[in-house]
Parts: structure tokens; sequence; C-alpha cells
């Protein structure tokens, strides 16, 4: 058996010496990791929201709000503006399927128009050209196919909360003719049911010829704000005045929305870490003072000073990783129920680096003093204390 092998079975019967005091600290820690992991997630999912928001891309929408319907007969003068290399036209024709907190996002599109807009979209080109020759089909991203018990071929009756059909209903009956791969990086449709434009338009009762919004790609990134301002300038003195933006510039304001909530996270997770490191340096602390005797006798049978102390702060280290582990994996399986249930995504994937790192930090200062106390430990003073 190694050197390193040997302190094992001093470590793990260190640890639970007391094992009541033990369970509870490692209930309480365990807990305060799986609030780190679902708060740092939800960080996490703000700042990606802004890096793969798509600097390249704007849409256009009214002036008054994307809800104001606009006219495509607009579509092709703002495809002649200079620098647009792509237009697509959407409609917005979400709503709930089957119970009303299960809201699906659904856009109708034109599926020659809109592939050359989302470059990043992992739709395949036959099912675009399959999703182009079934009028009433639609596509469906993996996660919202398997959420909702979908299969291709399936006859779909999806509600548009806001569209009023012909026949006095929200229902728009579809055939899922595809599923395509979630592609979390595409900020643009990584979560869009898409269906054909003509077909919803056709279908409705009112606004028909008209989109919430032309959705824009330019050459360059570094025009986009030029090209948005002659955008902008073409129906400035018409009955649908627009606002064109980026998608970036929606990120951004996305997240200040929720920019006090952000802050509250960080506040929380910093006074999660200080409540951590009092009640780990406490337990260490109170452990040490009932176990001077044991320390006496491990330099007694030939123990260093160092190796005490190593002992120590292996144990914290032990512990501390230990229920990191455990509460990490946990805010992994509770990830995607919490995100449903506040609707907002929470990715923890990206933060178990940094809860390992929060767990040694956390290990290290709690086992620092002890494991300095120990070390100072004479043996004859120890055994008479002990």
């Amino acid at each position: 058996m190694t050197a390193p092998m040997k302190f094992l079975p001093l470590i793990w019967a260190g640890i639970w010496r007391r094992p009541g005091r033990t369970t509870l600290t490692f209930i309480s820690v365990t807990i305060a990791f799986v609030l780190f992991g679902l708060l740092q997630g939800f960080s996490a999912v703000q700042s990606k929201l802004i890096a793969n928001a798509h600097a390249d891309v704007l849409l256009t929408s009214s002036r008054i709000g994307r809800l104001d319907p606009l006219p495509l007969a607009d579509l092709p003068r703002i495809q002649r503006v200079p620098g647009v290399v792509a237009v697509a036209r959407e409609i917005f024709c979400g709503g709930p399927f089957r119970e009303p907190t299960n809201f699906i996002a659904v856009h109708a599109i034109d599926p020659s128009e809109f592939q050359q807009v989302d470059v990043q979209t992992t739709i395949t080109p036959q099912q675009w050209a399959v999703l182009k020759g079934t009028k009433s089909g639609a596509l469906a991203p993996q996660s919202i196919a398997m959420l909702n018990g979908w299969k291709v071929g399936d006859d779909i009756p999806l509600t548009a909360q806001r569209i009023l059909n012909r026949d006095g209903t929200h229902t728009f009956p579809v055939t899922l003719i595809g599923i395509y791969p979630d592609n979390r990086d595409d900020y643009f449709s990584s979560n869009l049911v898409l269906l054909n434009y003509s077909y919803i338009d056709e279908a409705r009762d009112v606004d028909r010829g008209t989109v919430n919004d032309f959705a824009i790609r330019v050459a360059s990134p570094a025009e986009a704000g030029s090209i948005s301002t002659a955008i902008d300038a073409l129906f400035l003195n018409s009955d649908h005045p627009t606002k064109t933006y980026s998608l970036r510039q929606i990120a951004l304001a996305a997240v200040e929305a929720i920019e006090g909530l952000g802050v509250a996270v960080q506040a929380i997770t910093g006074a999660v870490f200080f409540a951590l490191l009092f009640s780990m340096g406490a337990v260490m602390f109170q452990a040490g003072r009932e176990r001077i005797g044991e320390f006496a006798l491990l330099k007694t049978l030939g123990f260093t000073d160092g190796a005490v102390a190593t002992l120590v702060v292996c144990e914290s280290l032990a512990f501390c990783i230990g229920a990191a582990s455990v509460g990490l994996v946990v805010s992994l399986i509770l990830a995607p129920a919490v995100a449903k249930a506040i609707g907002y995504g929470i990715s923890t994937a990206p933060t178990m680096g940094m809860g390992y790192l929060f767990a040694l930090v956390l290990g290290l200062l709690s086992g620092s003093l002890p494991a300095w106390q120990s070390s100072r430990l004479r043996i004859v003073n120890a055994l008479m204390r002990g």
C-alpha cells in the first residue's frame, strides 16, 4: 500500500468520528451547492445569451411594438437596402399546448427566406424541402418534440394565442414533418417550431398579407447600425413606421431587464460562500479541539507535524468536495424542472468546474486553522489535555 493510500482509513475515520454532526453538516453543504449550481447556471445563461446573439442579424418590426403587424409589401424595399444579404418574413403564432403553462414558441416563415437568414440552423436541406412542399407541415426542435411526445408524422393541433382562424378558433392543425437537433448556440431559432407562412396567412381571419417582423442578415456586423438607420428611414413617414435592431441588442435588453436579479444572484452566492466558510470553519475547529489526544497519539506513533496537518486538511477537502459533488449533480438534475417552472433557461453544466474550485477553496480555508493548530501541538501537553 502506498503512503498516500495509508491515509485514507484515517481520513474516513476522522470525517465520521461524530456521525450525527457529519451527516447534518454534509446535508447543509450539499444544499448550499445545489443552490450554487442553480444560481450560477442562471448567470451562465445570461452571459451565453449575449455571446451567442447574432450581431449580423437585424429584426425590423413596428415602432409601436412587435405584435403590431407590418405589410408584407415592405420586404422587397428592405431587400434593396445596400448591405442587406437576405430578408425573411415572420409571424408569431405561439401558444399553450395541452395545458396553460406549456407555452410553445411557433413562428410562421417562408422556408427559402429563413434558411438564408439563419446560417447556424441545424435543419437539413431535405427538411427544408419537405416543409416547403407540405403546406400544413411543421418542424420542431428535438427538445420540444421529446417534451410533448411528438413523432414525425403526428397530426398536432397547435394553438396560436393571438391569431384567430377563419373557423372562429385559435387552433391550427399541422403535421410534424421533421425534428431537428437543438443548437443552444443559435439564439435565433434554437427553440422554435416552424410553420409555413402561407398556411397561417391564408387560414387566419384578419391581418392577411402582414408580418410581425422581418429578420434581416447583413453583410457585416460593423454596418448593422447604419443599415438599421437606413431601413427605418424608408418607412419614417409611412402608415407603419419601423424600429430595427440587432439580435444582440435584444439579448442585451433582455439581460438588462433582469439585471437586478443577476446582482441578487451574485450577492446570494457570495453570502452562501461566507456562510459555508464560517460553518465549516467552526465545525473543523471544534473537531480539532476534540481530537487533541488523537493527534498526540499519531505523533507518538511517528507522524510528523506536517503529516498530521496534511491529514486534517485532507479531511476538510474530502468532505467539501464530496458534498459539492452531490450538490452539483443534484442541481444538474433539477435544472430542467426549475427552468420550466420559472420560464427561463438554466445551464448548470458550465458551472461544474467553478463549483469544484469553490469546494477546493472552501476545504483549504476551513481546514487551514485546525491543521496549523494540530501541527503546533506538543505531545506531552496534548496528552495531558486529551
